[in-house]
């Protein structure tokens, strides 16, 4: 008998995991490299990184690698008006390692190098995340669900090995 309501348990799971996954909208994420093959260093031209971020479309769950040498340079989130003005004394976050940067929410962000000198001549870019392409149905809210806090997230930064496949 015990062993029947498991398996029960198990199979009405497995059903209710099918059928959110059927309901659940997927998108499929984009890997960007920032400033394609120059990667995240002093630009050509000061404009150069906003005529990149102008040529891509960034979605929620979007990737963008920020591809650095360690020591060289470096990659700070700021504010709207640190960025305007250069400022990096008061980052957001820092990374002093190449990032790979997975966003989760809608918003522009604002990045930028705190080596001296670096962000006057242009190694800086604003980048708009839109919202995700695929509009989720508007479920309504059970009671357990009501009662848990959420914190929203807006990006999360991950360590990717990469190396060759055998």
């Amino acid at each position: 008998m015990a062993r029947t309501m498991n398996m029960n348990n198990v199979m009405v799971l497995a059903i209710a995991i099918v059928a959110i996954s059927v309901v659940l909208p997927t998108t499929e994420a984009a890997l960007y490299t920032v400033g394609d093959e120059l990667g995240w260093a002093i630009p050509p031209e000061a404009g150069y990184y906003a005529a990149w971020a102008s040529k891509h479309s960034f979605f929620v769950n979007d990737i963008l690698v920020f591809n650095f040498t360690e020591g060289e340079e470096d990659l700070a989130m700021v504010t709207k008006e640190d960025f305007d003005a250069c400022n990096t004394s008061n980052p957001l976050f820092y990374f002093d390692e190449p990032p790979t940067l997975k966003f989760l929410a809608s918003d522009t962000f604002y990045f930028t190098s705190t080596f001296d000198g670096h962000c006057p001549r242009g190694q800086k870019v604003a980048i708009y995340i839109a919202p995700s392409s695929a509009t989720p149905p508007c479920p309504s809210p059970t009671a357990a669900v009501q009662a848990h806090a959420t914190i929203p997230i807006k990006f999360v930064s991950m360590k990717v090995k990469q190396g060759k496949r055998s």
